[in-house]
């Protein structure tokens, strides 16, 4: 989703104060190795009161640290999982494609992506890091440093390695995970089909295969971060003890002094730490870089129109057409779309919505509310009342009327307590269109757009909607169909061709 205004500058705000912080936190955690050092030669040389209290010290210092950074983590999610939740009902005013990622999955995109700032943190203190050389230098020479340089630029070719398997296989994994959420509901749907058929099994075991695949993705996918989790362990110990060694044999001829040499490995062992976590959390940041992506909708250039041009397109091509298309929609217009079937109708009115990108050209439509009425516009799980007010105060007066209008009567619909079951199973193609438009014309829009509904109208319902339609002179009507248009006396007629 396009971040409103108001998160951008928060977004950037804790993505600032995190590198901050972490550069910070590097140092601070380097400084307190070196009061170790300092408190452990105290203990070694006799003076436990002091070295004792600045143990005490330190360990208190680094738990404070520690806390403090996890509280700063904690907060900052928080808010930024509340600012783009906030923010998500842009992705449901888009229709879901073919392949497509769930929207449920969004719930998940958004915690991820809310973690960035404390895995930016991780890596402005692994860059930090970095400046521990400096200190091992001083401490030990250059042998020491020459150890954790060269460990260190080991380690990166792994981590690469590690992150392009893992792009790749989470890829593969989104796209068997939307493949098997999408085969699961077809089979659902088509559930009594099959079993009349005697073909069950077949769906059922399609779905295990997917789902079989799905999870051997997910284990290779596991095996990727082991393997890169013990890279950074494996080179970290040894590191660790090659400098301990050398710094061993350095005090044990009497060339280095114990504080130097405990402020190299503490230091070492500080430095990989820093790096280890950033490795660690390797994985996560590729997860929240995608999430931003998937929580990132591509511009679909429709800008807001006049209060009396209601949509408006200057050479516009669509995804499915190469046509160009200019049409204008003013208020009381009754627009005609014709074309055959799979030429590219419904595509473009989701990009004269903004649904859909345009290829090329400009689209501007209205900033009021638009009414959509399709084959496949969905129905609510609740009441018949909540379905068609959706949550705004109405009379049943007026709601029982509308319905009335529409050729909506009898006892199924004079009761708007009655809960309907999912998606209007039990109502008729036709009764389906019908309540949707119903409740596109409870909420007073400008403009109407019927996606070729005609069809799974019998006469006697067409005549209704065209009745209910001619009272409402004000209301631009945009209908797309292939041959039976609702719209008889249609102000403009565009066709669509192949």
């Amino acid at each position: 989703m396009a971040l409103t205004s108001s998160e951008r500058p928060t977004s950037a705000a804790y993505l600032r104060s995190a590198r901050v912080l972490g550069v910070l936190a590097s140092l601070f955690t380097f400084s307190l190795a070196g009061l170790g050092a300092v408190a452990i030669n105290d203990l070694a040389h006799g003076d436990a009161i002091a070295g004792v209290w600045l143990l005490v010290g330190v360990v208190a210092l680094r738990w404070a640290l520690a806390s403090a950074l996890e509280e700063w983590g904690d907060t900052t999610t928080a808010r930024l999982r509340s600012t783009r939740r906030h923010a998500l009902v842009a992705h449901f005013s888009m229709p879901r494609r073919e392949g497509e990622r769930a929207r449920g999955d969004l719930a998940l995109a958004i915690d991820q992506a809310s973690t960035s700032p404390s895995l930016e943190r991780l890596k402005a203190s692994a860059g930090a890091s970095l400046l521990g050389v400096v200190a091992i230098f001083w401490a030990a020479g250059w042998l020491p440093l020459v150890i954790t340089v060269a460990l260190l630029a080991l380690a990166a070719p792994f981590y690469q390695r590690a992150g392009r398997r893992s792009e790749a296989m989470a890829t593969q994994y989104q796209e068997r995970r939307a493949l098997l959420e999408a085969r699961q509901l077809e089979v659902l749907q088509h559930a009594p089909e099959l079993r009349a058929l005697g073909a069950v099994t077949y769906g059922a075991n399609e779905i295990a295969a997917i789902s079989e695949s799905e999870h051997s993705l997910a284990l290779r996918a596991i095996r990727v971060a082991l393997e890169s989790s013990l890279v950074t362990e494996f080179l970290s110990g040894v590191s660790v003890g090659l400098v301990a060694m050398v710094v061993g044999f350095e005090l044990l001829g009497g060339r280095l002094s114990l504080v130097r040499a405990l402020v190299a490995v503490l230091v070492t062992s500080e430095l990989f730490v820093q790096v280890r976590r950033f490795g660690v959390e390797f994985h996560r940041r590729d997860d929240a870089q995608r999430a931003l992506a998937t929580l990132d909708t591509p511009s679909t250039s429709v800008a807001l129109a006049s209060n009396e041009e209601l949509l408006v397109a200057n050479g516009l091509v669509t995804e499915a057409n190469t046509g160009v298309v200019n049409l204008v929609v003013r208020r009381g217009d009754r627009v005609v779309i014709t074309g055959p079937s799979g030429v590219g109708k419904t595509t473009l009115l989701h990009t004269l919505l903004g649904w859909r990108p345009l290829v090329t050209g400009v689209a501007t439509r209205t900033g009021g509310c638009v009414g959509f009425v399709s084959v496949e516009s969905a129905l609510l799980s609740g009441s018949l009342r909540d379905n068609l007010t959706l949550g705004v105060a109405l009379s049943d007066s007026d709601v029982t009327q509308r319905l009335a209008s529409l050729g909506l009567v009898g006892e199924r619909f004079s009761d708007l307590d009655v809960e309907l079951m999912s998606d209007g199973r039990g109502l008729s193609s036709g009764e389906r269109v019908r309540l949707v438009l119903a409740r596109a014309l409870l909420s007073q829009p400008p403009l109407v757009v019927l996606d070729d509904v005609a069809g799974v109208l019998d006469a006697d319902a067409r005549a209704c909607v065209r009745r209910a339609l001619a009272a409402l002179p004000e209301l631009a009507v945009l209908e797309a169909t292939v041959d039976t248009p609702l719209l008889t006396e249609a102000t403009q007629r565009l066709e669509v061709r192949a």
